[in-house]
């Protein structure tokens, strides 16, 4: 049965690169300064940080920046809107010093700390959309002006990497003028974006075309950070994988997210791939699991036992989906996302006996049936056949499983809602420059995005977030990884690369594992 399988998975695999080079559009040659950019989805299209979700960050981190940057070689924070900070010696305290003679776009003026805590505060209000608004909630106090260019974190728990974590440019934190958004009343929610950035938004129209244009109210060769080499940076919403790839072939677009089974034909193409490191981990997040949240828990659900849960996890020939729909670009995941702290945890190995003695002793020695989610999205174009990959495993041992495609804001309004305790849902896990922040994030039982979470969960999380031992912070944060695995709490896959199609108008654009939404980095050919 395992050959059966994998051969189905090969096919699915191959099926998928046919279909990827076998549209072949018109050409149409992109225009002079304009660098063109084809991703699968816009997510929201909403245009203010705390609207939406940070998938968003590819068109908006034109026009937003960051209080800090991350160093590519060293992973450290680095000066960003401030030009530094200091934190006090339990890391519950923060003052930022702000880089001056920074302009919005606009006319509105300098970013003073004003805008900085105003930017802070809406982020972390209640009616954010943002994916780490709850968590933020959870961590920060409150903000205070201390001058025109000092701003003073205060904060409930220790946070020892606020600059490189929350504040950082992985992070959704883009600052925003506050006059700005205050002149607009009830229409904030639906702002065009100003920033401090190097782009403004020129034009967009919803679910096809966002327009990007160089600001005209300053000389960019003096801008703070940037110096961009195109006048326009234009990004269209295409769902198909075979569109974007012939999109690349023929030059209507300029850097495109491909799947890993377009890599071969793309190359042949002579087209150049770009792929960042470990940049997010495919998964299956389980519904209910929220234990100590009963709006959240589903103690019917046959995962909420554990040994059901491990049957998941050992039902599933990880490697073999590595191998057949991430071209080898991955290694199996022992855990939620890529955390140096969990290279020593073991995963999970391919044992279907094992799964099945597992799920005769939880009671489902007959299986049951299971509803599994996905959707298509950046990364994760491979998600709905790895999801038909591990319908196939799970099948095998007894788990019958329906596959539902959906769309992400539909999923994730389901998630965040906490309606989604019934079914499971492949989903992309990314690394976090604070791995506290990605604890946060997934299991907390504040957060809205909490998969899995437990008393005893929370406290091993902030023992974590306390201690300031370097050493002894290590050790806690691999046992947490450790009981993150032994407790299944989600169906662990894989650790990815992220690979992109970049075309010949590009001569280098500077991706890393952490920041791969720096386009207005991207520079021009000769």
């Amino acid at each position: 049965m395992d050959q059966k399988i994998a051969h189905h998975v090969r096919a699915a695999a191959v099926t998928a690169m046919l279909v990827t080079v076998g549209i072949m559009p018109a050409a149409a040659q992109a225009a002079e300064g304009e660098l063109t950019i084809a991703l699968p989805t816009f997510s929201e299209e909403t245009m203010v940080p705390w609207a939406g979700s940070g998938q968003r960050k590819t068109y908006l981190d034109m026009a937003y920046e960051y209080l800090a940057y991350l160093d590519p070689e060293t992973g450290k924070a680095v000066p960003g809107l401030a030009e530094s900070w200091d934190m006090n010696a339990d890391g519950t305290q923060w003052i930022f010093h702000l880089r001056k003679g920074v302009q919005f776009t606009g006319g509105y003026g300098e970013m003073t700390a004003e805008d900085v805590k105003y930017s802070i505060e809406r982020l972390i209000g209640e009616d954010s959309r943002a994916g780490p608004a709850s968590t933020m909630r959870r961590t920060i106090d409150t903000v205070d002006v201390i001058d025109d260019y000092t701003v003073q974190v205060n904060l409930k728990m220790p946070d020892f990497a606020l600059a490189a974590g929350y504040f950082g440019a992985t992070q959704q934190l883009g600052i925003v003028s506050r006059d700005y958004i205050e002149s607009l009343g009830e229409d904030a929610a639906t702002a065009a974006p100003v920033g401090t950035g190097a782009y403004v938004l020129e034009s967009q129209s919803t679910g096809s075309e966002i327009v990007m244009t160089v600001r005209d109210d300053m000389d960019l060769a003096n801008h703070w950070r940037v110096n961009p080499d195109f006048e326009t940076i234009t990004f269209k919403a295409v769902p198909e994988e075979s569109t974007r790839v012939a999109m690349l072939q023929t030059e209507e677009a300029d850097i495109a997210p491909i799947s890993f089974d377009s890599i071969p034909s793309i190359r042949e193409k002579g087209i150049g791939i770009v792929s960042a490191q470990k940049t997010w981990s495919p998964v299956v997040r389980l519904g209910g699991l929220v234990l100590n949240d009963e709006n959240r828990s589903n103690p019917d659900a046959p995962w909420a036992d554990v040994k059901v849960r491990q049957a998941m996890n050992y039902a599933v020939d990880k490697q073999t989906i590595i191998d057949e729909l991430f071209q080898g670009e991955a290694t199996v995941a022992a855990s939620d996302t890529p955390v140096t702290a969990w290279d020593s945890v073991e995963p999970y190995p391919y044992d279907p006996e094992m799964a099945r003695k597992l799920l005769a002793e939880a009671g489902y020695g007959d299986g049951f049936d299971i509803t599994l989610k996905t959707f298509t999205t950046t990364p994760g174009a491979e998600l709905p056949l790895m999801a038909e990959a591990v319908a196939l495993y799970w099948n095998d041992v007894g788990i019958n499983t329906t596959i539902e495609p959906v769309d992400w804001p539909a999923l994730r309004s389901q998630w965040t809602e906490g309606k989604a305790t019934d079914f499971v849902w492949t989903h992309r896990g990314f690394p976090f420059a604070n791995p506290a922040n990605g604890l946060e994030a997934g299991f907390v039982s504040d957060s809205l995005f909490a998969s899995y979470a437990s008393d005893e969960l929370d406290a091993m999380i902030d023992d974590y977030a306390a201690e300031q031992d370097l050493d002894l912070r290590e050790e806690k944060l691999t046992a947490i990884g450790q009981y993150l695995r032994d407790q299944a709490a989600a169906v662990f896959i894989a650790l990815a690369n992220e690979p992109y199609g970049v075309g010949s108008k590009v001569e280098s654009w500077p991706i890393n594992t952490s920041y791969v939404w720096n386009f207005d980095q991207v520079q021009a050919a000769d």
